[in-house]
């Protein structure tokens, strides 16, 4: 099992010379003393902080490990979230670029690598991960649950899983029997883990939490609150914390984990290098095994090589114009809201639909929310199981056997439900819009696939990393 251990970096509200901006660097050392690589999730403003107060050992000392952004300005209203959930699909993406391209580049710039972004707090949406994406940077956390896979495709990026564990650490480092307690179940936590996954994360802790009372955010932000930076409050020192002795006991945790039987530790990129490989061509093998599992399943489905719209797209191709192989289009979910189909599936032909898929797959890259008129307005959800129903030959599937919803695809109604919990996060307020996140995440799921190391995909398929914006025409 591969395994990861980061670090939330967030506090650029303490006076300069605190010693909670040092924790990142000795953390960054004890780990460097093992053989250990972390990765610190740094708020693009706290990397301009560091720089700006001249912490250069602090830097020199993260340098040594993995970097990814933890949002260019943190909880600082509004939100990247914030503002995404009050757009449509295209704006919300170029909002994304406007907003975290400083981050990127403030990183890059300070500690010479940037490999990822990284969800803070409940900023989360669809937009965000493909924005990060057309810029080459996976996205960590991952909401979806998939069986032995915590790395998965979402919006043509990367989805890596976070810490999952019911324990951590951050203020139980500064209290050793309290800390024991929690080291006590690593062992047994990473050999179940890897019996069932093939990654999982540890979380190391957030710095500014193993020596203060609140977290910043919590103090100047939370439920929309918007102070001006010059009346921003630092968070308070924990009375009688010992810096010596976290050290000591966070060196006790490494430890443990450079110790770990079957786990092989890496990072972010070594992650996205790893699994950052994907199908670029199958053969038609591949696509008929698509459609057996779309009719077995009974709607809308992924298979290890293919996203339920890569799918759609290649088995309207294939009814067009049957071929050995074919390009797998890097193809979206619709871009906009759903209407209602109007009509019943025995009275559409297969060729129709096909032809109106190929052509909006070619024309924009997403699929359509549904077809025209002319083709009975039936959904993508509805395309998809007559079109592979006619790819194998079979009859359509009986109403009572169809599933014609997005929320049919395995692992996407609990991260639906998961997602809407975000609205609880405690410094949303009134500018976010719970219905402007989950209603394009949703759509989105069409493209939701596990992704695997470049050997853990069967035969027929041929790997690659570029971005493949445009399709074949048949």
């Amino acid at each position: 099992m591969y395994s990861l251990i980061y670090f939330d970096t967030e506090d650029f509200f303490s006076p300069p010379d605190h010693p909670v901006h040092r924790l990142p660097g000795q953390l960054a050392r004890v780990m460097a003393r093992h053989g250990l690589t972390g990765c610190f999730h740094i708020h693009g403003e706290k990397a301009r902080f560091m720089e700006r107060h001249g912490q250069r050992e602090v830097i020199d000392a993260i340098r040594k490990h993995d970097v990814s952004l933890h949002y260019d300005r943190g909880s600082v209203h509004p939100t990247t979230a914030e503002e995404v959930s009050q757009l449509g699909w295209f704006e919300g993406v170029e909002r994304v670029l406007f907003r975290e391209l400083p981050g990127f580049q403030a990183l890059e710039r300070i500690f010479g690598k940037c490999s990822g972004l990284t969800q803070h707090g409940g900023t989360f949406a669809a937009q965000i991960v493909f924005a990060a994406g057309r810029l080459g940077k996976p996205f960590l956390y991952s909401p979806f649950r998939l069986p032995g896979k915590n790395i998965v495709w979402f919006c043509q990026n990367l989805l890596i899983g976070g810490y999952q564990a019911s324990f951590y650490f951050d203020p139980f480092y500064r209290d050793t029997p309290r800390f024991d307690e929690q080291l006590a179940k690593v062992d047994d936590y990473l050999a179940q883990r890897a019996r069932e996954y093939d990654f999982t994360a540890m979380f190391g802790c957030h710095p500014v939490i193993t020596v203060m009372e609140r977290f910043p955010d919590a103090i100047n932000f939370g439920r929309g609150a918007a102070p001006p930076p010059d009346e921003w409050e630092p968070p308070k020192m924990v009375e009688g914390v010992c810096i010596p002795l976290i050290l000591e006991n966070f060196e006790r945790l490494v430890r443990t984990l450079v110790a770990q039987p079957g786990v092989q530790w890496t990072d972010v990129a070594g992650l996205h290098e790893l699994f950052g490989a994907r199908p670029v061509r199958v053969s038609d093998d591949v696509v008929l095994r698509g459609a057996e599992a779309v009719v077995e399943h009974g709607g809308p489905t992924f298979t290890e090589e293919l996203s339920a719209a890569e799918l759609l797209y290649l088995l309207a191709r294939r009814t067009l114009a049957p071929a050995e192989s074919y390009e797998v289009p890097q193809v979206m979910g619709p871009a906009h809201r759903e209407g209602r189909p109007a009509a019943r599936l025995d009275t559409v032909a297969p060729e129709p639909i096909a032809e109106e898929i190929v052509a909006a797959g070619n024309a924009s890259g997403y699929l359509p929310p549904e077809l025209s008129e002319a083709r009975g307005s039936v959904t993508p959800e509805q395309a998809l199981i007559v079109l592979a129903c006619a790819a194998l030959g079979r009859d359509l599937l009986p109403p009572d056997r169809r599933l014609e919803s997005v929320e049919a695809i395995p692992g996407v109604a609990e991260a639906i439900a998961d997602l809407r919990r975000a609205r609880d996060w405690r410094c949303h307020g009134q500018q976010y819009h719970p219905a402007g996140i989950v209603d394009p995440f949703r759509r989105q799921c069409w493209t939701l696939k596990p992704a695997f190391t470049a050997g853990g995909y069967g035969p027929g398929v041929e790997l690659g990393r570029h971005l493949n914006p445009m399709f074949e025409r048949p």
